[in-house]
């Protein structure tokens, strides 16, 4: 037993005088460095869990490689693992859906329809129990016949009062047993269904909704990969695009027909063709804007409406 500490004992200090051997090197080393630095030094010479757990890779050029330390992630099977080699289930399919398989759709079998699960009455029939409150005098007879009517409503009630506490139950086991359906019988994708109305109901509605976002976000990547028609124009053809159809900025009317004075060049524009004469409809518009279109004096209250004619002079 002796003999047992004392080489725990040896070898313990041996892994101290190692570790300090290296913590003293460590801090030798970095003499006049920053503390931060020095004890940082210290620690990945020591403690294992500031260490690399891949060797350095050494060279003259930069290695894209993430540096471990310790039990962190990412693992090892993350890091050494490709993606091809993990084995993808046999379950799992790109198409699969939370929809009912296609064959419980009985369309075409001579089986759709043979089960169904009768409604519960509208109302429960309670007439017997004013039978009961009845005193009034009666015949044996009478008396006898008034006996057997509330038994026999009294019957059809508790009947009624068990179909409507049992229905809910009814579809709840169904659901629970067949969840898509019976095979030939009836299904949630039935258009007839009564069976899996609920069913039906949720399905459609999440389909709804799946319609709509896929919509959405068919038009939402529609308008991120649109390209502008400057960017993407062809510039060889100089009649391909219009003018400044190519900057990228607010743009006035270029049309030629529209803004003939806008293609003009210099002598046309200083030696015009023709003499411009005094236009009324655009004199009338300038007046409309500067009296903001007041058909009254707002002094007198009369009538400033002023008619704009063209006078025609003889030349004789």
């Amino acid at each position: 037993l002796k003999k047992q500490v004392s080489s725990a004992c040896k070898a313990a200090m041996a892994a101290m005088s190692v570790t300090a051997t290296a913590g003293s090197l460590a801090l030798k080393g970095s003499k006049g460095a920053h503390p931060t630095l020095r004890m940082e030094k210290f620690l990945r010479s020591t403690d294992g869990s500031y260490q690399q757990t891949g060797a350095t890779t050494q060279g003259d050029h930069f290695v894209r490689k993430m540096a471990t330390y310790g039990q962190v992630r990412p693992s090892v099977s993350f890091t050494s693992v490709s993606r091809v080699q993990v084995p993808v289930k046999e379950e799992a399919a790109i198409d699969m859906s939370s929809l009912p398989a296609p064959w419980y759709d009985p369309r075409g079998d001579p089986r759709e329809g043979t089960f169904a699960i009768p409604p519960p009455p509208d109302k429960l029939d309670d007439s017997y129990i004013q039978l009961y409150k009845n005193q009034s005098l009666m015949l044996p007879s009478e008396r006898y016949q008034e006996h057997l009517q509330m038994k026999a409503l009294e019957k059809k009630y508790r009947e009624d009062k068990a179909n409507a506490s049992m229905y809910k139950k009814r579809l709840d086991a169904l659901e629970h047993n067949h969840p898509h359906g019976i095979l030939g019988v009836d299904g949630p994708m039935h258009p007839g269904t009564k069976l899996y109305a609920e069913t039906r109901g949720r399905l459609m509605t999440t389909a709804e909704q799946r319609a709509r976002n896929a919509e959405k976000r068919f038009l939402d990547m529609a308008e991120h990969r649109l390209a502008d028609p400057a960017t993407t124009g062809n510039y060889s053809d100089p009649g391909s695009t219009s003018r400044s159809r190519d900057l990228c900025i607010q743009r006035k009317s270029v049309n030629i027909k529209a803004h003939p004075v806008r293609f003009q060049n210099t002598h046309d524009r200083l030696f015009p063709g023709f003499t411009p004469t005094w236009d009324p409809h655009r004199a009338a518009a300038l007046r409309s804007h500067d009296i903001r279109d007041k058909r009254h004096n707002h002094i007198t209250g009369t009538d400033n409406s002023i008619e704009f004619k063209v006078a025609i002079w003889d030349e004789d």
